[in-house]
């Protein structure tokens, strides 16, 4: 697994730009110790294709970043939560805060950089972001073309535009911060399968079973089945979309049987796992046989 830290860059005159497709942007601004939009545009994207796992070191941006993949799924951590990003779903980080992630091996990765001084909408703090086809296409086409100042602005705010808060499928899970929990926390969420009981939880934290279920409550306003139960399916989403089958998905992530699986996935995301791959990878077929 790679460890990746993001440097910024600070854009040149505009003057440079005029014309230039953005991958000479990307060069031009290269070199620079601090990254910037350049001015007068309102974005430029990034795109990472690694033949393997990638993780994140905390860091933070000066602008806003728009989180996406065209496949594979990316997990990061950022405002005291845990999101899981697949295809066709973004993930946005307001600019300065911080943030740390991972993505699994041959996730095409996709970062796209807003001018906070152009950004008028209200979103202050880490949201999901459905990102439509044509607005996936057109962020690419943009990349990769060469236009005027002008058609680049008007395609740039066509893009901005088709960019929609995601409230069908919540991707994050949130993060208790009592110490009394962190054990818990780190097992669970490096192996959502722990099937311990509450419990048996409460005797390795000495504590109550009582005292487990009012932390858990204060913390995250859920129960500790409720939120074991999410992080599960946050952990079932990246592995369905790298096509594995749902009989290994259910088992990978603590289900006994299939049925109660599919049963506890349409209950959190609103349909079944196939119905899920279908929607988000447009294939029905899964790689990994059972």
């Amino acid at each position: 697994m790679t460890v990746l830290t993001l440097h910024a860059e600070r854009a040149p005159h505009p003057s440079l730009l005029a014309e230039a497709p953005e991958p000479q942007l990307a060069r031009l601004l290269r070199h620079s110790p601090e990254h910037h939009v350049a001015d007068p545009y309102l974005f430029t994207t990034s795109v990472h294709v690694p033949d393997h796992a990638v993780t994140w070191a905390r860091h933070s941006h000066p602008e806003h970043e728009l989180l996406w993949t065209d496949r594979g799924v990316v997990t990061m951590v950022t405002g005291g939560r845990q999101w899981t990003v697949t295809p066709g779903i973004g993930l946005w980080i307001p600019a300065g805060m911080e943030h740390e992630g991972s993505s699994r091996e041959s996730t095409e990765i996709r970062t796209t950089y807003f001018a906070p001084e152009s950004w008028t909408r209200t979103w202050d703090k880490p949201v999901a972001v459905r990102l439509v086809p044509a607005a996936r296409e057109l962020l690419i086409h943009l990349k990769n073309t060469r236009m005027s100042v002008q058609q680049r602005l008007r395609a740039q705010q066509v893009c901005v535009d088709m960019l929609e808060l995601n409230d069908s499928l919540d991707l994050d899970v949130p993060i208790p911060e009592d110490q009394r929990l962190a054990l818990l926390v780190e097992k669970v969420l490096g192996d959502p399968a722990d099937d311990r009981s509450l419990e048996q939880w409460a005797s390795l934290l000495n504590m109550t079973s009582r005292t487990l279920t009012r932390a858990f409550s204060a913390e995250v306003a859920m129960s500790f089945t409720q939120w074991r139960r999410l992080v599960r399916m946050r952990a079932a989403l990246g592995a369905l979309t790298d096509g594995d089958s749902v009989k290994y998905v259910a088992r990978r992530v603590g289900y006994s049987t299939t049925s109660a699986f599919v049963t506890a996935f349409r209950k959190t995301v609103g349909c079944t796992p196939g119905e899920f791959t279908e929607r988000i990878t447009g294939q029905g077929r899964n790689r990994r046989a059972a």
